[in-house]
């Protein structure tokens, strides 16, 4: 079907074309060809590449090295959202996972790199590592699980499957 054989000569042809037909049997007394359904007018954000999500999730910590405290958690529980918001549906299996892990990575990292000598410092380092990052990885998995069942639950709901 032309998007102007639909339309009345003074109707733009430009607008006519964003414009669906709805299929939808018209009762007896409609005249025309069919009524017009609303279209959807912003596309929608596509899901970003894995290993961009995989760059967020390891910066994070690694700028909140710099900041410390409360920013820190900020930036990382931010980013652990922010990457379950953008990654496909069937990648959510490693985004939940990878936050708490570059979190930990990078703060038991920081740790061993500050602590020199025998084994023992080393081993302190690590608790002490893993007692700072607690705290950004609980919150981190927290925010991702929460926006994971969101977008479950309202794809669920949109799809019609309640």
């Amino acid at each position: 079907m032309n998007a102007a054989s639909d339309t009345s000569p003074t109707y733009p042809i430009g607008t006519a074309q964003d414009v669906k037909m709805c299929l939808m049997p018209h009762s007896p007394g409609t005249q025309g060809g069919g009524h017009r359904a609303p279209t959807r007018r912003g596309r929608p954000k596509r899901p970003a590449p894995a290993v961009h999500l995989l760059a967020l999730l390891v910066l994070a910590p690694l700028l909140g090295l710099f900041f410390g405290g409360a920013a820190s958690v900020l930036l990382c529980v931010a980013a652990a959202a922010v990457a379950a918001a953008r990654v496909r549906p069937s990648g959510l299996w490693w985004v939940l996972p990878a936050a708490p892990l570059a979190i930990w990575t990078v703060d038991v990292g920081r740790e061993l790199l500050g602590a020199s000598g025998d084994g023992t410092r080393q081993a302190v380092a690590v608790v002490h590592g893993m007692i700072d990052a607690f705290p950004a990885m609980m919150l981190a998995v927290t925010a991702a699980a929460m926006v994971a069942v969101v977008r479950r639950t309202t794809g669920r709901r949109g799809s019609g499957h309640a």
